[in-house]
């Protein structure tokens, strides 16, 4: 059965909040219909949209009144929009108190006070349009008591004598009516000195932020003449009306500074033959370039700043990078790398739009410049964006609607990548230069709890760990800069598994397109682990771990232990999350989990050409090795299947002398030929479970050392270190 517009509103207006009525919907059988979803919402959730399924994203959010934010969200071209009011105090222009009005909803009545919250917002917004009035007396009269109870609850007493009259009517009220009504309203807001001074905390917070993080969006539209700059400016304040409030248009600069002729008296030049003019020599080329970077700088904070306060889209062509790519235009004679310097001084738009097409057919469209010259321009639009700035190219020479399509979901996923960003405090991504670990910035409990996505196996890591989790519990992550989201393809695999109010931390996985996960409850309780695929060779590995969790991982007995499996689907594990504890000598094989791998091959070992084969972990390393209260865990079992005797000790033994350094390869010799150390210690112990003679570890380190080196591919510089380790190994084993 398909699911209608009303079923969608819901189901998504159900995710901002613990206790959430929809008031208003987009589709009405008796009241009129709205263009987005009005909810009343009590406990509203600040980062429900991590919970977005059914591919809806969110593309933009804003508190756009005391204890109202609206919420707009896309999917594949369309847009919805939630707004939703958490006011238990009715601080907001409505002065609604939902938590009262929550708390004594009658379902069986919900329709009356739907139609009771209508009357209030009409009233408040002066809407006096006879058919919306028509709709609500239709539903009112029906039964006036419960009407009339409905409206006392939702504007008070005072308000619902003045409005009830015609609302039951079905008649627009008298301005005079609408007045008397917002006196009301307004000192049902701020009736006491004490409310009024909390209101102005609250609005001057919600102010500053506003111009902190600005809601609104700057596009930048370029490319040489002809390629359809105007044309594609002119359209997409149409396709992108839903995500903002308003939108403003320039040409090229801001125009705060009046144009540099009219202060000399000159007559302006035919604004459509620009190329043909003379230009100016090097001194006043550097002259008007100063003053129209003054212009720039300037007009970007007392005209474009205010645009994106107020959530509205400032979309300007050609902009300052023209000036690089077509000095002629205006008449300069600068070098590109001045213009650029400068450029890295001023407000930087969000998102470039670089239009190009072959050269022949944009001089077809516009033929002043000559073929040549916007080879050029295109060419020098390939690199005239810094590095750090948003863009996008798109080919003008497909139909139109592709073009403006194209253009639209480029702004869609900036939106997008800046709404989720900062989604209740945001993350932390580290390292700040090459992202590596997103942690959630607060509150502190999943903070600290998030830092456990990553395991430190040397020293100075083990100290940096620990200092983060301390840091990061006491609120410090809220003073680091906000990063990006995690990944958009990591969220939306997470998205169905994480709880109301939850958060999630992740860490990018030595394999590429794979990470690992912390889906974490608000007080920083860990729900569970996850590994991620986002190709087809980490699904088929994942896939193949879920199997060997459920058969050979069941083997285990009693001194180690592996991860219980949740939940697994194509390019999804969950696991079941593990208390661990820092290990002071991480690359040291104890002895419990020696014993627990030999007892694991013993399970279903068999002879193979004078040798035993049997099962094994395939990847026991000392980071994916986990010490708990209760003993031991072992995880990432993706390579787990038969392997020869002794392998899971050759391979926990190299890789530690290999990555870490420790033990040395005295000590790596020592054990394996003679039984020294705790290298020995452990090749004696995994030896007496697995029930193997303990003078064939030697024989079976050679054997290890020897596949390793002619089967693995090597591709990081970790593992190239790593292969040269066991090379310089071989040969020390030999002499």
């Amino acid at each position: 059965m398909a699911l209608t517009d009303q079923d969608t509103d819901l189901s998504l207006a159900r995710l901002t909040g613990e206790h959430v009525l929809v008031m208003h919907g987009r589709r009405g059988d008796e009241l009129p219909a709205g263009r987005d979803v009005d909810c009343l919402v009590e406990g509203l959730d600040p980062r429900w949209p991590l919970r977005l399924t059914g591919g809806w994203k969110l593309c933009q959010w804003h508190q756009y009144d005391l204890g109202s934010w609206y919420w707009v969200l896309e999917r594949d071209g369309a847009f919805l929009a939630l707004d939703t009011t958490d006011d238990p105090d009715g601080f907001g222009r409505d002065a609604i108190r939902t938590r009262s009005v929550l708390a004594e909803m009658d379902g069986d009545r919900s329709i009356l006070l739907h139609a009771a919250y209508l009357t209030v917002k009409r009233t408040r917004k002066g809407d006096l349009e006879p058919s919306e009035w028509e709709g609500i007396g239709k539903v009112a009269s029906v039964d006036p008591g419960a009407f009339t109870a409905a409206l006392d609850r939702l504007g008070g007493t005072r308000l619902s004598s003045v409005l009830a009259p015609a609302a039951l009517a079905g008649v627009a009220p008298a301005d005079t009516t609408i007045r008397h009504a917002n006196r009301l309203r307004w000192v049902r807001r701020f009736g006491s000195p004490a409310r009024v001074a909390r209101a102005m905390r609250l609005g001057a917070r919600r102010y500053v932020d506003r111009f902190i993080n600005p809601t609104g969006l700057s596009v930048l539209v370029v490319g040489p003449d002809g390629s359809g700059k105007s044309t594609v400016a002119a359209r997409l304040p149409q396709i992108c009306a839903a995500m903002f409030r308003r939108h403003a248009h320039s040409h090229w600069r801001p125009g705060v500074l009046p144009r540099p002729g009219s202060v000399l008296g000159k007559t302006p030049s035919d604004p459509t033959q620009p190329h043909v003019r003379t230009a100016f020599g090097r001194l006043p080329s550097a002259l008007l370039l100063i003053y129209y970077w003054t212009d720039f700088v300037v007009g970007g904070m007392i005209r474009d700043l205010p645009v994106k306060a107020r959530s509205g889209l400032l979309i300007r062509e050609r902009g300052w990078w023209d000036l690089a790519v077509d000095p002629g235009r205006y008449r300069m004679q600068v070098a590109p790398r001045l213009v650029r310097m400068l450029g890295a001084l001023q407000p930087q738009p969000d998102l470039v739009i670089v239009l190009h097409a072959d050269p022949h057919l944009v001089r077809e469209r516009k033929p002043e410049l000559e073929t040549r010259e916007l080879e050029r321009q295109l060419t020098a639009w390939r690199t005239a964006v810094p590095d750090g700035v948003a863009s996008v190219r798109i080919d003008v020479s497909r139909p139109f609607e592709d073009v403006l399509a194209e253009a639209r979901d480029a702004v869609v996923r900036v939106m997008e990548s800046r709404a989720m960003s900062r989604l209740d405090g945001g993350w932390a991504t580290l390292p700040l230069r090459s992202t590596r670990w997103w942690l959630p910035r607060s509150p502190g409990g999943a903070a600290r709890a998030g830092v456990s996505v990553y395991q430190p196996v040397t020293s100075r890591a083990r100290v940096a760990w620990s200092l983060a989790r301390m840091f990061g519990g006491r609120g410090g992550f809220a003073l680091l800069p906000k990063g990006l989201a995690p990944p958009p393809s990591v969220r939306r695999i997470l998205a169905p598994h994480i709880p109301p109010r939850g958060t999630v931390a992740v860490g990018r996985a030595t394999h590429p397109h794979r990470s690992v996960a912390l889906i974490l409850e608000e007080s920083g309780g860990c729900r569970a682990v996850a590994k991620i695929a986002r190709d087809q060779r980490g699904t088929d590995a994942l896939s193949m771990e879920g199997s060997a969790l459920r058969g050979v991982a069941q083997s285990l007995t009693g001194r180690l232990a592996a991860p219980r499996l949740l939940h697994a689907e194509p390019g999804l594990l969950l696991l079941e999350p593990i208390e661990w504890i820092l290990r002071r000598r991480p690359w040291e094989l104890e002895e419990p989990v020696a014993g627990g791998l030999g007892e694991l091959f013993r399970s279903g070992k068999r002879a193979v050409d004078g040798g035993w084969v049997g099962p094994a972990h395939g990847d026991c390393a000392p980071w994916n090795l986990l010490r708990t209260s209760h003993g031991w865990v072992l995880v990432d079992w993706e390579s787990a299947g038969e392997a020869p005797e002794f392998h899971d000790v050759c391979h926990f033994v190299v890789q530690s002398h290999a990555l870490l350094g420790r033990p040395s390869a005295t000590e790596v010799i020592d054990g394996f030929q003679r039984g020294r150390g705790w290298v020995g210690r452990a090749i004696a112990v995994y030896a007496e479970a697995a029930d193997l003679p303990s003078e064939s570890a030697r024989e079976a380190l050679a054997g290890y050392l020897d596949r390793a080196i002619r089967d693995q591919t090597w591709t990081t510089e970790a593992e190239h270190r790593g292969a040269r380790r066991r090379r310089w190994l071989r040969e020390r084993l030999d002499g």
